[in-house]
């Protein structure tokens, strides 16, 4: 039996060669997943974000993948991860983006249901504000998660 998440780990360090280091798997979703990395040449850790191999077949995925890369690299703001580089390799689709440490927010609700309300306010504020920079560049965000 084969591992999907070492497969995919496997083929996207072989597809992008000397110029990033896979470290882990950061997450994973209905169209991919996103990867620890560092940038050997720029020396800092970035995220890569990759489509399942299994779906880069279908044109539509991939234009909506591109597209995706594109929305964000457009938007400049500090809530907003940055996107450095989109690709196409050894029949993966990827793009690289900035890697922001830390835990993601559901990791921390489940580590400590209960926030300060201060805490609750940062976050929705930080949150609506990216949003709010994306609805200006006509952008619709529909997939928010924690």
């Amino acid at each position: 039996m084969t591992n999907p998440t070492l497969d995919l780990f496997a083929a996207l360090q072989t597809a992008l060669g000397p110029q990033y280091r896979l470290e882990r798997e950061l997450g994973r979703g209905g169209m991919g997943a996103v990867f620890l990395a560092t940038d050997a040449t720029l020396d800092r850790r970035v995220a890569i974000k990759v489509v399942h191999p299994e779906l880069t077949a279908h044109p539509s995925i991939a234009r909506r993948f591109l597209a995706e890369a594109r929305t964000i690299a457009r938007l400049r703001h500090p809530n907003v991860v940055a996107v450095h580089t989109a690709g196409s390799t050894d029949g993966l689709l990827y793009y690289v983006m900035d890697e922001v440490a830390g835990e993601s927010l559901r990791q921390r609700l489940m580590r400590e249901p209960r926030l300060d309300p201060a805490l609750v306010g940062r976050i929705v504020a930080d949150v609506a504000a990216a949003l709010d920079a994306a609805s200006r560049a006509g952008i619709v965000h529909r997939d928010v998660k924690p």
